[in-house]
């Protein structure tokens, strides 16, 4: 047998316990973003960035993350990403709705603030671009304290590769072969822009090479693609060997967020053909083909889903909200 007939998770390693696993994460991400928006229209959460179209860029990323070990700094589309990496459906219900028990920031950030010192999340700014400066100061500080074996993953979507932040990063990891790999999420729109009003070359990754990293182009909606890309950048990290640029070309089934309206500069028809390349369904047909699941099993794990955001939806809502006397915990020393 030749290495290309082999399927790409025996090939990659990957267990059928793993592969359920993730085709788990990626539905109740895909739920739970379907529920934030009807809460976002029930007024019960403020704003809401979704993530669907991006599940198998967000878990084939994390698959090459050693949770705890290395660190994420996520940006604000990145819901799949941080539940892949143990935050829960209550996780997001609670960060959205801006409750007391909300694990990111205890109800004071802008719903996508991700963040876990267990799982060495770090909360990124609002600022577009500026938590890849965050990324590469933690490879420097790793540097600057000699400690070895840890990689830092900073995401981002094509539009932050304009902003001069991103130049930065990328300059400093790059002058000092820093372990951090920057992951391109590049759903064809920085928020109402299209891509070739945005960037000026076919492929974010050729930028690249004016920053001294190799870049990498895949596709974004094949899971095994992006977890095989991601697993090379962050050994290649880990090991001393400097960044990678990994662009993960994919893109949003929905508006931008729940400010926008993206029939004002994307066609019905456009939106529909790249549903027809769903990374979800797309998952769970491999899955299928390959004798990993079956589709019986694949409908019972939605309802299961569709019941564990039920009754996170219920807890989030009757959740206590931040006391008012907390109201300057973590601004002053």
């Amino acid at each position: 047998m030749q290495a290309h007939d082999i399927p790409p998770h025996i090939r990659l390693g990957l267990s059928h316990q793993r592969l359920i696993a993730g085709l788990r994460t990626m539905i109740a991400s895909r739920e739970t973003d379907d529920r934030l928006w009807l809460l976002n229209r029930q007024g019960r959460a403020h704003f809401v960035v979704t993530a669907a179209g991006h599940e198998a860029t967000q878990l084939g990323c994390a698959w090459a993350i050693r949770v705890g070990h290395d660190y994420v700094a996520p940006y604000y589309r990145d819901m799949t990403l941080v539940m892949a990496l143990g935050q829960s459906v209550l996780d997001m219900l609670l960060h959205a709705m801006a409750r007391r028990g909300d694990p990111s920031s205890g109800g004071r950030q802008m719903f996508g603030h991700f963040s876990s010192r267990r799982l060495r999340i770090v909360s990124g700014s609002s600022s577009v671009g500026s938590h890849l400066v965050h990324a590469t100061g933690l490879g420097l500080a790793f540097r600057a304290r000699g400690e070895q074996g840890i990689a830092v993953m900073g995401l981002f979507g094509e539009g932050a590769t304009a902003e001069g932040a991103w130049h930065e990063g990328l300059t400093i990891a790059g002058i000092y072969r820093l372990p951090v790999v920057f992951v391109c999420e590049n759903n064809q729109y920085s928020i109402s822009v299209p891509l070739h009003r945005e960037v000026p070359v076919p492929d974010v990754a050729m930028k690249a090479a004016g920053y001294g990293m190799p870049g990498v182009v895949v596709d974004g909606n094949d899971v095994f693609a992006v977890y095989e890309a991601a697993y090379q950048a962050m050994e290649r990290a880990r090991n001393g060997d400097g960044p990678t640029l990994l662009e993960c070309k994919t893109y949003r089934l929905r508006p931008h967020s729940s400010a926008d309206d993206d029939r004002k500069y994307r066609s019905a028809e456009e939106v529909e053909a790249w549903r027809a390349r769903d990374p979800i369904k797309r998952f769970e047909h491999y899955l299928v083909e390959h004798g990993v699941m079956t589709g019986d099993e694949i409908d019972a794990l939605r309802r299961e889903v569709r019941a564990e955001v039920d009754a996170a939806t219920d807890a989030a809502v009757a959740a206590p909200w931040p006391p008012v006397e907390s109201i300057a915990d973590h601004l002053y020393g």
